[in-house]
């Protein structure tokens, strides 16, 4: 069977080692991205960098050295995945403005003014209910994936995706197209 064409190599972010961090970075690596865990708990930081051999950080994501000390400057994506809105949103704002080239952020109110979040340097919304690891690396590694838009606040999502070529997907019937759980294909646009 012909394998499918390796994304680019990426050098990820993720402030948050609980359950979705942990396997995303996971799944990171086993994509053979580079990936680094930042946390305020040593004992997540021991138990993600000892399971995975990956490097994890034990720090506050919300404070410039942090981030900086993680290379953030460097980094393609920063995916911001602790349970409080309000420090997810300082994160990202951080981490754009230090250099991160795309920032994803979990979000659990569904009520913010997107303008604010793009202000904030917030590239990708992650709702709790769409924060399946899987469904992250998909967001941040798939050039392929051109829009998300949040529809009704947040109780959907919309997500726009060219097929190319060399598209896992390319030439299967929809009834063989993977995707999300709970998720439905409503459109097919040709040319």
């Amino acid at each position: 069977s012909t394998k499918l064409v390796r994304s680019i190599k990426m050098y990820i972010i993720i402030v948050g080692a609980g359950e979705v961090g942990y396997y995303l970075a996971q799944l990171l690596l086993d994509e053979e991205h580079d990936a680094v865990v930042i946390d305020k708990s040593a004992e997540r930081c021991d138990k993600i960098s000892r399971d995975l051999d990956i490097v994890a950080t034990q720090g506050d994501g919300t404070e410039t050295s942090v981030l900086e000390k993680a290379g953030v400057k460097e980094c393609d994506a920063l995916v911001a995945l602790t349970w409080q809105d309000e420090t997810n949103m300082v994160i990202s704002l951080l981490a754009k403005e230090l250099g991160a080239k795309q920032v994803a952020t979990r979000i659990g109110k569904v009520d913010y003014d997107e303008a604010v979040l793009k202000k904030l340097g917030i590239d990708i919304v992650i709702h709790p209910e769409a924060a399946a690891a899987g469904y992250i690396a998909e967001l941040i590694t798939k050039p392929g994936v051109l829009d998300l838009a949040f529809i009704s606040r947040g109780a959907a999502e919309i997500m726009e995706v060219e097929i190319t070529d060399k598209s896992k997907i390319a030439g299967k019937r929809v009834k063989e197209i993977e995707h999300p759980a709970g998720s439905s294909i409503i459109a097919l646009i040709d040319g």
